[in-house]
């Protein structure tokens, strides 16, 4: 299995789901999947400690469905010790990889030296990755930013990271001192990309697949072209960001879509938690016709998934003879 990334890298592009706290759950995953059997899905991303020394933190985060796989459970810490022991709890789980956290900006994630605070902290983000390859049959794959306050190491980082046993790099096109301020910038991605002899995933900014297919390509050399791209933030409100040419779904799709994610939150989680995750994602879908805009009180109070079920039927009802149609094309 050390070879997957490279086998699946000749199916190129691989097109990501970014792994997002609070955001990239096993519902998310699963309607991301729904409309591009293809995503490669990566979890939310979790403490190496916490599953060690958790009883309940695995069983509660890592079951998923058949349509989610081939999954990538992305961890973090700092311990090369109970990354080698979370890899034992994580194999339980029938996943196809272990990712590793090497690009968080979060303050507190990098003050305790996890996430991108290891990109100063070369020799533990060597151990990290080396005590996970030598624990686990798992591929092991990377995700991590330019650099620290400017990309000049992302080279010698990288090649540091695939001598310890790293099989692919995602790069976030961000210093850790930018965060996600200003625009994300690929050229040294690009360059990396001609010095390595893993797969490289670019990350930042993308819009949608399209746009993901355009930024592979280095724009200054067509022979340079990364093995695939990550979409993050531009996922929250269109799931449909996965399907080539620009696709815009039908007002009834948008709508179904709703209800689907309402149900596969209830099946992975106690539908009182569902029902609360379920109010930020209503908001987001509602960015496709805010114009329903009496509705969206309703839709962010829901009580139950029935409830949901209720509202989403009134407004099929009322624009019933808009429901084939995009949300661009309805005329009110």
């Amino acid at each position: 299995m050390k070879d997957f990334w490279k086998k699946l890298a000749k199916k190129w592009p691989i097109p990501f789901l970014a792994p997002m706290d609070g955001y990239t759950d096993s519902a998310y995953r699963q309607v991301s999947k729904k409309v591009n059997p293809n995503v490669m899905c990566v979890t939310e991303f979790y403490s190496a400690d916490g599953l060690v020394h958790s009883k309940f933190l695995a069983d509660s985060v890592l079951p998923h469905q058949i349509s989610e796989k081939p999954l990538i459970v992305q961890i973090f810490g700092k311990d090369p010790e109970n990354f080698a022991k979370a890899a034992k709890i994580i194999e339980r789980y029938d996943v196809a990889g272990i990712d590793i956290n090497m690009w968080c900006p979060a303050k507190k994630v990098v003050n305790s030296w996890h996430g991108s605070g290891l990109i100063i902290n070369r020799d533990t983000a060597f151990k990290v990755v080396e005590a996970l390859n030598k624990a686990t049959h798992l591929p092991i794959s990377v995700k991590t930013r330019l650099g620290w306050n400017g990309p000049e190491t992302l080279i010698d980082f990288v090649k540091w990271l695939e001598s310890a046993g790293a099989g692919l790099i995602t790069v976030h096109g961000r210093t850790t001192k930018q965060a996600y301020l200003g625009n994300a910038d690929f050229t040294q991605i690009y360059e990396l990309k001609k010095n390595v002899s893993i797969p490289v995933v670019c990350n930042g900014d993308i819009k949608n697949f399209d746009d993901g297919i355009n930024k592979i390509t280095c724009p200054t050399d067509e022979n340079v072209k990364l093995d695939g791209f990550m979409i993050g933030r531009g996922s929250f409100w269109n799931p449909w960001c996965f399907v080539p040419g620009g696709y815009e779904p039908s007002l009834n799709e948008i709508l179904e879509m709703m209800i689907f994610h309402g149900h596969a939150l209830v099946a992975c989680k106690w539908e009182k938690k569902a029902t609360l995750d379920i109010r930020k994602h209503l908001v987001q879908y509602l960015k496709w016709f805010p114009w329903v805009s009496a509705y969206r009180k309703r839709l962010v109070t829901i009580e139950s998934i029935d409830i949901l079920q209720e509202i989403i039927w009134d407004i099929k009802n009322e624009y019933a003879s808009s429901l084939s149609l995009k949300p661009s094309e309805i005329i009110l």
